[in-house]
């Protein structure tokens, strides 16, 4: 039999848990961006799934800086950082409408709502088309990823932008047929002619190739059971002698270094998964917001950059370079992906409770999850 003391402990304590359980809450929280939902009420927890931008859900409670919510299924906790209470639609009605646009900024934020308050879900780069579904002030609705995002309408145009000379160059055949030798170490060959186009591999210094169709800029040669696509100007009729110098790589961004300066302009921003800038991203997010910037597409996911980059030692790295790693030290796929800073380090969005932050390269943890490094 329960002693009234203790009965009456019980219930003070069962009545102050209540006050910390409920109590005056707003009727939905929308995320502001793809967040990750976890089992507790801090970074320690387990990710249980993942709250898409824009999705909204009903505040089941908080704790601390954690609102509790269920989503797809999982009731768990989200920071709140990344949450607005209500709906997040724009406060400008959108008009519903239906054309194709092009960017003509750099790098062109997706939001998601229309204006610049309202949290970066993504970006777009140069010449990449958009599928415009309703206007909102100076705002483009438009198909993003398996949802909807907003661009602002002044860095678009309806007219699709010419091919670039340095990119896709029209070809002719004054050089067809013709050996030719690259004068450089491990230039890329590529899968069409523009930087743009995925590295089929490399050409040593001195190596011969048949050229079979060219432009001023690019040339089409024979490579290995196909054909890819080289700077011209790296080709020469004459074969090199063995005593030239041999400059760097070409056909990479003009300097590498520019690349971790613009990477280091990141540090401290957070880690959120599905992210891709530029005030949060993802491993991969992260390379491919930095690469864009200076005018390369690489694929969304650490494994597909892996796939499609063109291979190197580790005693071949230089800055710039990305570099992969399992989750996990016995081996396995690619799971993560960073940029390689020179003299061992590596800058890259590490986790949730980290961000953007360097390590060493030769750090026990990341010697035993290494699994190779790339260039593009």
């Amino acid at each position: 039999m329960i002693s009234s003391k203790k009965m009456r402990f019980a219930v003070t304590t069962a009545a102050a848990t209540a006050v910390v359980c409920t109590g005056a809450l707003a009727a939905n929280v929308t995320s502001t961006t793809n967040v990750n939902v976890r089992s507790g009420p801090g970074n320690s927890y387990s990710v249980l799934t993942v709250m898409k931008s824009g999705t909204t859900t009903s505040n089941l409670g908080t704790s601390g800086n954690w609102t509790k919510v269920t989503v797809n299924g999982k009731t768990g906790y989200v920071y709140n950082k990344y949450l607005t209470s209500g709906s997040n639609a724009p406060s400008t009605p959108t008009t519903s409408t239906s054309k194709t646009v092009y960017v003509t900024a750099s790098a062109l934020n997706v939001r998601s709502g229309a204006g610049t308050s309202y949290s970066v879900i993504g970006s777009l780069s140069k010449g990449k088309a958009a599928s415009v579904v309703g206007t909102s002030g100076n705002w483009y609705k438009i198909k993003y990823g398996s949802g909807y995002g907003y661009i602002s309408a002044s860095y678009t145009s309806a007219k699709a932008p010419s091919s670039s000379t340095s990119n896709t160059p029209p070809t002719t055949s004054t050089s067809s047929g013709k050996t030719y030798y690259s004068t450089t170490a491990g230039l890329n060959v590529r899968s069409g002619p523009g930087t743009s186009y995925a590295s089929k591999g490399t050409l040593s210094y001195g190596q011969a190739v048949s050229v079979v169709d060219s432009s001023s800029y690019w040339y089409k040669i024979k490579f290995g059971s196909g054909y890819g696509y080289v700077g011209s100007k790296y080709l020469s009729t004459s074969k090199p002698s063995s005593t030239t110098s041999t400059p760097s790589t070409p056909d990479t961004p003009s300097s590498n270094s520019s690349i971790v300066s613009y990477a280091k302009s990141f540090l401290g921003c957070s880690y959120v998964y599905g992210a891709a800038g530029p005030n949060s991203f993802d491993c991969s997010g992260f390379t491919k917001y930095v690469y864009a910037h200076f005018g390369k597409s690489i694929p969304r996911s650490s494994a597909s950059q892996y796939a499609s980059c063109t291979k190197i030692s580790k005693s071949s790295l230089r800055a710039g370079d990305l570099v992969f790693f399992s989750n996990s030290s016995s081996g396995g796929s690619v799971g993560h992906v960073a940029i390689y800073m020179g003299n061992g380090q590596i800058i890259h969005a590490a986790n949730s409770s980290r961000g953007v932050c360097t390590d060493s390269l030769n750090s026990s943890y990341y010697t035993s999850h290494y699994i190779g490094a790339g260039r593009y």
